[in-house]
């Protein structure tokens, strides 16, 4: 297997960690095994994958592979596209295509105010108030964006916003509108928070507590497992929204699907009290249909004194 991309030996943890993306080329020899037992590459690989780096790979066309090489390569592909090269000047292609993809993801950050859903180029969040601007080309969206500064009685009172894996329930306060000769909006929006809860979801039943009836709910929701709940007529103590649903009656590009289903996730799950915030969030490409989903979250505080816990769940999902 070919060294990272820089074509250096093996980074080491502090190096992965001070990076904000990791691009590995998998050539056509495993490497010799560090003390961690993989190879430089994989054990890079994995670093980064702990630490939530963007990961893009690459893997040259052969068939001859070894033992270890194809099991990291059936690992990869499960979460990250794994498009051959027959030449540096393709592979230098692929390259800056996928750089130019994920700068223009991560550039924007994905927010969700009440129904709508839109890139954000700036969240800033003081403690009380959410400052959001956002750069608008869909009519529809800027429309229901200007709409929302509503009036006093109207629903722009007491909505969720959603973003970065976090939501609050925001009042919205000013939103100020200015438009440019490419027919696109920039929007400065001012949200107040008003999220006054002091517990999250309590719910407990069966000797299960109320975080695991949230990951059970999660797990029949998301991945079709049996609600054994319901034999016992009590299928409403793990009954939650399905994060997903938008998307597969509104589908989205490859491009952007991870961070959307991202932040329907936190909506769902954060904004309904039953996590504190999601983090390590993974979908995979899509294998006859389904793709695998990892994430962790933290599980809401309901005492000063209470230590974090941190769930995670894995599983298949149609999208």
């Amino acid at each position: 297997m070919s060294e990272n991309l820089t074509g250096g030996p093996f980074l080491g943890a502090s190096e992965v960690e001070a990076s904000d993306i990791f691009i590995g080329i998998l050539g056509r020899t495993y490497g010799k095994p560090l003390k961690t037992r993989y190879s430089a590459t994989h054990t890079e690989y994995l670093h980064a994958e702990k630490n939530s780096l963007r990961v893009a790979m690459w893997t040259m066309d052969t068939p001859d592979r070894e033992g270890p090489e194809q099991s990291f390569l059936d690992e990869v592909r499960t979460f990250h596209v794994v498009p051959p090269y027959r030449s540096l000047s393709d592979l230098t292609t692929q390259v800056a295509q996928r750089l130019r993809s994920i700068a223009a993801e991560d550039l924007a950050t994905w927010c969700k105010l009440g129904r709508m859903v839109f890139r954000a180029s700036e969240v800033d969040d003081d403690g009380h108030h959410i400052f959001v601007t956002a750069k608008v080309k869909d009519g529809a969206v800027g429309r229901a964006l200007e709409d929302s500064r509503g009036d006093r009685w109207s629903s722009s009172k007491d909505v969720r916003f959603t973003w970065s894996g976090r939501s609050k329930q925001v009042n919205v306060e000013k939103v100020r509108v200015t438009s440019t000769a490419t027919h696109s909006q920039t929007f400065r929006i001012e949200l107040a928070k008003t999220d006054t809860r002091e517990h999250g979801f309590e719910y407990s039943m069966n000797g299960l507590s109320a975080d695991d009836l949230t990951e059970k709910a999660l797990r029949i929701v998301l991945f079709g497992e049996s609600n054994t709940l319901a034999r016992q007529h009590m299928s409403f103590a793990v009954e939650i929204d399905d994060p997903l649903k938008p998307l597969r009656q509104t589908p989205v590009s490859e491009e952007i699907i991870r961070p959307v289903s991202e932040l329907l996730v936190a909506d769902v799950l954060v904004g309904g009290g039953r996590a504190e915030r999601i983090f390590e969030f993974r979908l995979g490409i899509p294998i006859r249909d389904r793709r695998t989903l990892s994430f962790r979250w933290e599980t809401p505080r309901r005492y000063a004194n209470e230590k974090t816990i941190i769930r995670e769940i894995k599983g298949e999902v149609v999208v």
